[in-house]
């Protein structure tokens, strides 16, 4: 539906109406299952179409960062914008990139510093303060983590 027809459309509704139905977009747009559902298809420096809502267009672009509930898209222009997941046109028949080969417990040792991605989608740093048969024990913000070593990943220090 063009955007322009929506509004026309929409011209019609009550005050209420309208914050009900913004309500419940925004409650639709921030699902976790649904950005989940479109982050797995992403990957940092891929190519991607995205809704320009200044020009109710879609848009070539590449993806630069992740947030939690937004992604930053590069375009052709080199300006960046931060964006829902939802504007990003997903094409769903696309296999995610390959994934390269998980890291195990061998390649990790007490005392050494990692990061790793928590459930809230948000990147933190950590230091690994004892090794177990699965998982890695780390120090992390005042916090304790048990991760996966397949989800760690080696920090170089530069």
């Amino acid at each position: 539906m063009d955007l322009q027809d929506l509004m026309n459309s929409l011209q019609q509704a009550s005050d209420i109406d309208l914050l009900r139905l913004r309500t419940g977009i925004d409650h639709l747009l921030q699902n976790p299952a649904r950005i989940l559902a479109i982050r797995q298809r992403l990957h940092l420096g891929q190519e991607v179409q995205y809704l320009s809502m200044r020009e109710n267009r879609m848009r070539p672009g590449r993806v630069i960062e992740f947030r939690p509930h937004e992604v930053l898209i590069q375009a052709e222009d080199k300006r960046c914008w931060w964006l829902h997941y939802a504007a990003i046109n997903v094409d769903l028949s696309m296999a995610p990139p390959p994934q390269p080969k998980k890291p195990d417990r061998s390649e990790f040792a007490t005392g050494e510093t990692v990061s790793f991605e928590g459930p809230d989608l948000i990147q933190r740093l950590g230091t690994i303060v004892r090794i177990n048969q699965k998982t890695a024990t780390l120090s992390c913000d005042g916090q304790q983590w048990r991760v996966s070593f397949a989800l760690l990943r080696h920090v170089v220090d530069l």
